[in-house]
């Protein structure tokens, strides 16, 4: 009986001892995170943080921001994804690579969204990473380019390429359940100028129907508008010889907000202004 117990015993501190060895060969870093408007550089105070792993959905920490800055404390080695919310800008996320210098010994690790300002070393298991993430505040007609949207010549289909861009704004949408945008699509000058006006708004459609359907975004939430070559972004007009790379700044598609809710208040553009083109 004495033998079983010695036997348990040393069992038990075997794992103990195997537990606590693992705990000290893990490493951490501290993040220490301001938010600014990216315009004025102010502190963004009272602004939401939530942290969440790729292997655990779920919210896994979460902050304020208060006196300038938080603090998450992170392990090494995991995935992680970071919700910044404030009322009236743009929700932002950041992703955290921490897996990324066991393949490069090199990095601490690979984030992005973030701006890394400075790195301080704490201890052998841990360093202390001083960083910004900037927030862009919600106006009405704010527009931006949605990247890595293309369609073959002559065509309106989606192309599997185009998913990533696509996916990137549904998920814009989704964290930011109160905006209504406009997405336009445009044209270089090539082509017929009634051709061209009806092709990017067959693009745009095809576009905002598989945002619908794919991402369960509300049909009124979004409205595809084709622009053909109306609004060109340099001089390559109709009989300007221009090389294809200035063509192709030309070709792209384009988010716009049309409205956003604030304080329980929406503020939206009068229909008949911005609000044009097709409803799908």
């Amino acid at each position: 009986m004495k033998t079983i117990y010695l036997l348990l015993f040393l069992i038990s501190l075997s794992s103990a001892f195997s537990q606590n060895t693992e705990s000290v060969n893990k490493q951490y870093f501290h993040l220490k995170l301001k938010v600014l408007d990216v315009e004025n550089h102010k502190s963004l105070e009272g602004t939401s943080l939530k942290l969440y792993t790729k292997n655990k959905p779920q919210e896994i920490d979460s902050s304020i921001i208060k006196n300038g800055y938080a603090i998450f404390k992170l392990e090494k080695g995991n995935e992680y994804e970071l919700l910044v919310q404030f009322d009236e800008y743009l929700t932002q996320r950041a992703n955290f690579n921490a897996a990324c210098y066991l393949k490069d010994s090199s990095k601490v690790f690979c984030v992005s969204g973030i701006d890394i300002e400075h790195i301080s070393k704490l201890s052998k298991q841990s360093n202390l990473i001083e960083a910004s993430i900037s927030m862009k505040r919600i106006n009405l007609n704010d527009v931006f380019g949605v990247e890595r949207i293309h369609y073959d010549f002559d065509k309106w289909e989606i192309r599997k390429d185009a998913w990533e861009g696509l996916n990137n704004l549904i998920q814009l949408l989704k964290d930011n359940p109160s905006i209504k945008v406009e997405l336009g699509s445009h044209t270089d000058s090539r082509s017929d100028e009634v051709y061209n006006m009806t092709l990017s708004q067959k693009r745009a459609d095809a576009a905002v129907n598989f945002i619908v359907k794919k991402g369960k975004i509300a049909q009124e939430r979004i409205i595809a508008k084709g622009y053909g070559e109306s609004q060109l972004l340099n001089h390559c007009k109709d009989g300007v010889n221009c090389s294809e790379n200035q063509h192709a700044l030309n070709r792209r598609t384009e988010i716009k907000v049309l409205g956003y809710k604030t304080n329980n208040k929406l503020l939206e553009q009068q229909r008949g202004t911005a609000i044009s083109g097709a409803r799908n």
